[in-house]
């Protein structure tokens, strides 16, 4: 759809690759912006923002209303490249929105006061951006919205939008250049990815599902004459877990529902972290005792089996925790249903192999220990014979 040249007072931005067109009216003698737009609705949104940046800026955010029916107008402000916010002081009036048959969303609105957002002039700064391939149905004027995949910043000439009549309703038409003002081409469109998020799912993945298991491995079959394979193993783990949680923390910051970090997904992730923390550090305090008290020639304290216990069942427990929370992440993100499902599948397929290990290498190291002790005890009687 493109906005008709017979009304003079408008100024149009026309985007290609998403189909999407914005006409913009500004009434003389007020701080209101009238504006048309016409979207797909397979983005989760669609944003417009008056400025140069994101950071305090008004941003007018679009999506399908709940009975899919009409078009929700959300205006928000943002301090920075994180989720931008309902902001209750902007109003905006909605002439008409609907949903049509090709799946396009269509408002015609006025957002009063926003001229204190932008440059009435020229070059007017502003951006475009869609969300991903999310439904998102909600009058909720602050409903939860994902990060964009595709972004632009361009100038649209609101000088020759300055007049009066606002935008009218029959604007309908086939979208083309000649009757665009401002045309973004598929250079402008910038594809964006969330580097943060990825390495996070990445690096947690790998960690929880091929480090943890590894060096759970080595420590139990290695024995104690081999336990500096297991501090390797144990802090290649730690670093890998200190590489997913530094991006977590990061992307964070960026919705609003994750910035306190209350959702379950991060409360177990901090709990884990901290626990694993203390266990590594835990570990390492084991191993010196151990090697201070065999280089006295003495036994270790009979305490450090106990500790050892604990140190080991807790690392167990933890790592059937971040089996869990990767789940809790993936939903948190809001993943397709089969993604979930596989890592599902992944993650108990890796449970059914490594449980009869664990169980058999608990078995050869008490039948060994058994021996062991028989052994002793068969010298002790030789050795009280002979005396």
């Amino acid at each position: 759809m493109v906005a008709s040249l017979a009304q003079s007072a408008i100024s149009t931005l026309f985007v290609p690759d998403t189909d999407s067109i914005v006409s913009f009216n500004i009434p003389p003698n007020s701080d209101d912006i009238n504006f048309y737009a016409t979207t797909p609705d397979w983005y989760q949104y669609t944003a417009i923002g008056f400025g140069t940046s994101m950071s305090d800026a008004l941003i007018l955010v679009l999506y399908p209303s709940e009975d899919g029916k009409g078009v929700t107008v959300s205006p928000r402000r943002s301090t920075g490249n994180t989720e931008p916010v309902h902001a209750p002081e902007t109003k905006v009036t909605v002439h008409m929105s609907a949903v049509n048959d090709n799946s396009d969303m269509i408002v015609n609105a006025t957002c009063h006061g926003c001229q204190a957002f932008t440059k009435v002039g020229s070059a007017a700064p502003m951006m475009f951006a869609v969300g991903p391939d999310l439904d998102l149905k909600s009058d909720d004027l602050a409903a939860e919205i994902r990060r964009h995949v595709a972004y632009a910043k361009f100038n649209i000439n609101l000088l020759k939008a300055t007049g009066p009549g606002g935008i009218s309703s029959a604007i309908s038409g086939s979208a083309s250049a000649s009757g665009s003002d401002t045309i973004l081409n598929s250079g402008e469109l910038h594809q964006d990815s969330n580097t943060a998020a990825t390495a996070h799912g990445i690096v947690y993945g790998i960690a929880t599902l091929a480090v943890a298991p590894f060096d759970s491995l080595v420590a139990g079959a290695m024995g104690s004459r081999w336990a500096w394979m297991h501090g390797i193993t144990a802090t290649v783990y730690f670093a890998f877990v200190i590489g997913a949680f530094v991006p977590g923390v990061m992307i964070s910051r960026e919705h609003v529902a994750t910035q306190q970090y209350r959702t379950p997904h991060q409360v177990l992730g901090l709990i884990a972290f901290a626990v694993l923390t203390i266990m590594f550090l835990w570990g390492i305090a084991l191993s010196w005792i151990k090697r201070s008290a065999k280089q006295r020639g003495q036994e270790p304290p009979e305490s450090t089996r106990l500790l050892a216990i604990i140190h080991r069942w807790t690392c167990r427990l933890i790592w059937v925790l971040t089996l869990v929370n990767i789940g809790l992440g993936l939903k948190l993100s809001e993943q397709k249903t089969v993604f979930l499902l596989a890592y599902i599948a992944v993650a108990l397929g890796l449970l059914v192999i490594i449980v009869p290990v664990y169980f058999c290498m608990w078995r050869f190291t008490k039948k060994k220990k058994e021996k062991e002790e028989a052994g002793h005890e068969m010298y002790t009687i030789y050795d009280h014979n002979y005396r």
